[in-house]
């Protein structure tokens, strides 16, 4: 032992001395002074216990070791070790010292340490925890005693404190603390660990710096209840408030805080701080207070003062607040009745009562308003939707009107056919000069005729956003001549002086030849319709840069009526027509409209300068840089009717195809024009007829006619739905196809060419024009059959006109390349591989070929050969059983009769001109 020092010993009730020493515990043997053993040593959970700073029995043989890395519970009768895991401790922290234990009279386990007093109730198994802020002195606990009373006193290093438990509900406690210092009569603030007594006599020793202090708790006198605790001052942010004067223009205390229950303050006096004494006179320093402030806290905040207490408060709501102050002296005996004071602090004027009214009130009017607003709005909408429906409703019944007009339009179409082409034919026989002059007349009335009907055609597609540009190049100048000098005759009739006048020889650009005619003619019209007799019209053409762009202006001036400078600003709108107080020209007011929406397409402007009876003058300007469009192409390099017609009536009476006359079937639903057309063909061709697209369809398998002339408008089956069946029937593919129609609209012609069309001809058209194209499908056809023919390589493409005759040529000759060595190929075998009759295929190889099924493959068969003979170095009898021949008798035989020279001799002409014949 003389090396150890001891801080603890205990006795347990077999007289065995357990002693704390450096390592932890260890039984003493008080003979010789030495240790027998240490718990460690038999313990080793308990090696970290190095200090003990205490040894507190806990019942019979039992202590609890305290130290300065916690406590374990030791058992000597049993020799069992129990270390509680501090760890799940709500006030846990590592490394606290532990002082000493106490087990007062309730059962409660106070604990000393250097955290402050630690309290564990075995029944309810809650730990409490004791420090400073609970009231003790400091929070370094030196030593812990209980006194006769059942009052636990502890000594620190900064004074001694008293403490009550006292039950609440639930069974917890509330402790009460009581502190006491060197101003009490303590010798010291600083006390010892482990030097404390309870005599038994009931006195409590503690020792200290300075000595020790003893009393008996029995002895000491409690202080009565407090007085009541009275309000002693007022401060709005930290500024004193005196009685009767002014703050911020009010007065706050008109009376001492001791005898106001209520102020008023403004709703930014919001920081305010509140004096307080609890009138402990005998011992101020042991005066406690505990305050609340009612609506802007719940709980109580418990403080000490020595002589004032103060609460502060800060950010006060506009509203009613109570604010209670108890006082309490040094044992905690709190006084029964609080200081009251009511505090009311107003709201600012916007958030007054009567402010909130007036909110009221004005909320009310918006929302008045606003519904007004609503409904006004709702009615606004309503009416708008009434005028749209409106809109629409008329421009339905104006659409209606259009298509009825257009409807009524194509109609006219065929019988102005019907007029015109018999009426063209009779002019040109005519001798008798007078009735060919009378039978011009009717012809140029009827061509007038024509032209309204197809403005009204064009001002339908213009209003349905249906036109298209189609420009390709050209000379404006010439275009413009050509133009005016169709005008010459009618002018000349009138009396009236023409000229043309041009300011560029020639005008390169594109433009949109069709409706540009139409522009120019459209304005010389009206120009001729309004100039009287006597009268000139000029026509000029001349270029202009605007903004960098290059223009051409193409102007046309009159001596007419002129009109009225408000006529100028209306003059291109539908409908309109000028008003004629004679009414001698009368007009349909669409012609300008359709003029200005042709330039417009074009990019460009028209103007007019007029003036009431001195005549008029229309510029056009159009842009000399647009592009061609791509879109506007004719499937077979066809173009307008009138370029087919120059192009095609140029040396057309060829000579008829071998083979007696051909056979056409005309679809028709109009009667009349149907017998005009089988009447006309009938001097050239074999004609039969249908009525609509049904019958043409039973017609074409009965008769199989060499090309089909269908109208486009029909009951039951239109032309094309008709073209659609015909050209994607493998039977009927090849089958040349011409629609007529009364519609001109570049759709109607698309629609036509992607059914398979292979022609498309405008009602009313020229007679001569349907006869050539008739005979061109026809004569193509004939020329493809000899490509076959002529031609050592075979390209399906350049002998057929459809995609299905392509494909079944190339099917057709896959099957027969594929069985090229086979001499037993046969027709009935070529028929049942590409599925069609025998009959069928003979017609089909016929139409298309002009040779029979057997003559087809015989003649694939020599083409095959003839490339052998002259790119391999086969003999020609292994050619010759190459391509199918038993015999080279038969080879040669009808290798002669396809290419006019024997086999060896083909080999023999290609070798010299060391290249492959071309037929």
């Amino acid at each position: 032992m003389a090396q150890n020092v001891s801080r603890a010993l205990y006795e347990d009730s077999h007289g065995n001395y357990w002693v704390s020493v450096n390592g932890g515990v260890g039984l003493l043997d008080p003979e010789d002074g030495t240790i027998e053993f240490m718990l460690h040593e038999r313990h080793p959970e308990l090696k970290n216990f190095k200090l003990i700073l205490s040894l507190c029995p806990t019942g019979k043989d039992c202590f609890a070791a305290l130290g300065d890395n916690g406590l374990f519970y030791y058992d000597a009768g049993k020799d069992e070790v129990r270390i509680p895991d501090t760890r799940k401790d709500k006030y846990y922290k590592s490394g606290i010292k532990y002082f000493g234990l106490l087990t007062d009279a309730r059962g409660l386990q106070w604990f000393a340490t250097e955290d402050g007093i630690r309290i564990w109730d075995k029944k309810t198994e809650r730990l409490y925890l004791l420090t400073m802020s609970e009231g003790l002195p400091n929070n370094t606990v030196s030593s812990i005693l209980e006194d006769c009373d059942g009052v636990v006193w502890a000594s620190t290093l900064n004074g001694i404190c008293k403490i009550i438990p006292r039950e609440e509900g639930k069974g917890g406690y509330r402790f009460s603390v009581v502190a006491f210092g060197v101003p009490d009569g303590l010798q010291s603030g600083m006390f010892y660990d482990h030097a404390a007594l309870k005599a038994k006599n009931g006195m409590l020793y503690f020792g200290g710096a300075h000595g020790f202090n003893y009393f008996n708790p029995g002895h000491m006198v409690c202080e009565e209840a407090a007085n009541r605790p009275i309000l002693t001052g007022l401060s709005i942010f930290n500024t004193p408030v005196r009685v009767g004067e002014e703050y911020e223009g009010h007065v706050v205390l008109s009376a001492p805080m001791t005898r106001t229950d209520k102020i008023e303050l403004r709703y930014d006096e919001n920081f305010i701080s509140i004096a307080f004494s609890g009138l402990n006179y005998a011992n101020p320093s042991h005066t406690y207070y505990k305050y609340r402030l009612k609506n802007y806290e719940e709980g109580w905040t418990e403080t000490r003062a020595a002589s004032l207490g103060r609460a502060v408060y800060t950010g006060l709501r506009p509203g009613t607040y109570e604010f209670e102050v108890y006082a309490a002296n040094g044992d905690k005996v709190w006084s029964k009745e609080p200081a009251r004071l009511s505090i009311v602090v107003h709201p600012p004027f916007w958030e007054t009562y009567y402010a909130m009214a007036v909110y009221v009130l004005v909320a009310i009017g918006m929302a008045y308003w606003l519904s007004r607003m609503y409904v006004r709005r709702e009615k606004e909408k309503m009416m708008e939707e009434r005028r749209e429906n409106a809109r629409k409703q008329q421009e339905h019944l104006e659409e209606m009107k259009l298509r009825f007009f257009t409807n009524v339009s194509h109609e006219f179409r065929t019988p102005l056919t019907l007029i015109l082409t018999p009426l063209g034919t009779l002019i040109k026989q005519q001798g008798d000069v007078d009735l060919k002059q009378r039978l011009t007349v009717i012809y140029r009335n009827a061509e007038k005729l024509l032209q309204l009907v197809n403005q009204l055609l064009d001002f339908r597609k213009l209003e349905m956003r249906g036109e298209r540009l189609s420009v390709s190049m050209g000379d404006m100048v010439v275009f413009v001549r050509d133009a005016v000098e169709a005008f010459r005759g009618l002018v000349k009739e009138k009396g009236i002086t023409l000229t043309f006048e041009s300011k560029v020889e020639h005008f390169y650009m594109n433009y949109d030849h069709d409706k540009v005619y139409k522009v120019v003619n459209n304005l010389l019209s009206n120009a001729v319709k309004f100039t009287p007799s006597g009268g000139c019209i000029g026509v000029g053409v001349e270029s202009s840069v605007r903004n960098g762009r290059e223009y051409v202006a193409v102007s046309v001036r009159d001596t007419g009526c002129g009109m009225e400078e408000g006529d100028k600003e209306r003059i291109f709108t539908r409908f309109y027509q000028v008003e004629d107080g004679h009414k001698t020209q009368p007009g349909s007011g669409i012609g300008l409209h359709l003029v200005k929406g042709y330039v417009d397409l074009h990019g460009g402007e028209i103007t007019v300068d007029s003036r009431s009876g001195e005549g008029s003058t229309f510029t056009v300007l159009l842009p000399a840089d647009l592009l061609h469009d791509e879109k506007a192409t004719v499937p077979h390099g066809e173009d307008k009717e009138t370029v087919e017609a120059s192009v095609l009536s140029a040396g057309e009476e060829d000579e008829e195809p071998s083979g007696g006359k051909k056979k056409l079937l005309v679809v028709e639903d109009n009667a009349d024009f149907r017998a005009y057309l089988v009447h006309e063909l009938s001097a050239d061709f074999d004609v039969v007829e249908a009525g609509d697209g049904v019958e043409g369809e039973e017609m074409v398998r009965e008769e199989w006619p060499d090309l089909v002339i269908s109208d486009l408008m029909m009951p039951r089956c239109d032309g094309i739905a008709f073209c659609q069946r015909m050209k994607n029937d493998i039977h009927t593919s090849h089958i040349p196809f011409i629609l007529l129609t009364a519609k001109m609209s570049d759709d109607a012609r698309i629609e036509s060419y992607k059914a398979g069309a292979d022609s498309y001809i405008s009602k009313p058209f020229n007679f001569e024009l349907l006869q050539v194209r008739v005979r061109k499908l026809i004569e193509q056809r004939e020329a493809r059959k000899e490509t076959f023919r002529k031609n050592i390589e075979i390209t399906p493409s350049e002998i057929t006109t459809t995609s299905l005759d392509e494909e079944f040529v190339k099917k057709a000759l896959a099957f027969v390349e594929k069985n090229m060595g086979n001499a037993e190929y046969s027709l009935e075998d070529l028929s049942k591989d590409l599925g069609l009759s025998k009959t069928h295929l003979n017609r089909k190889l016929t139409v298309i070929l002009n040779m029979k099924p057997l003559q087809f493959i015989r003649s694939v068969r020599l083409k095959r050969a003839a490339q052998l003979l002259a790119g391999s170095q086969y003999n020609v009898a292994e050619i010759a059983d190459k391509v199918g021949f038993n015999t080279i008798k038969y080879f040669n035989r009808y290798f002669k009769e396809e290419f006019g020279m024997t086999p060896t001799q083909y080999r023999e002409a290609n070798k010299r001109e060391n290249k492959s014949p071309k037929a």
